[in-house]
């Protein structure tokens, strides 16, 4: 870009997981820095929309509402791996990675 280009303004609204996967997404992309202008707005002090989660028993997370983890979402935890690649967390910390994170399931959901 040269001095004259002007960075691309982006306004992010909400801190649920479409949004901050928009953030994520922008931001991983080569001289992001240099192309856009990011700036997320959320209401309150907890990100994470339908997905807010609190810490339960072993430090567990504990979600409300969310059903992006499940099998039919298939973007959602490749995502999330990338996520915890990036986060990287020393060995020892709780939930350091993916794989302590996220434990498979087998079971059927009907509504």
């Amino acid at each position: 870009m040269t001095e004259n280009t002007k960075r691309q303004k982006v306004a992010i609204l909400g801190g649920g997981i479409a949004a901050l996967t928009t953030a994520y997404e922008l931001s991983s992309q080569p001289g992001w820095q240099n192309n856009f202008d990011i700036t997320l707005y959320q209401m309150g002090w907890r990100l994470g929309g339908k997905c807010a989660t609190a810490r339960g028993p072993n430090a567990r997370i504990e979600e409300h509402g969310i059903h992006g983890f499940l099998g039919c979402y298939y973007n959602a935890l490749p995502l999330m791996v990338d996520c915890y690649k990036e986060l990287a967390r020393a060995p020892g910390q709780p939930l350091a990675t993916f794989e302590e994170a996220f434990h498979p399931g087998s079971f059927m959901l009907m509504w």
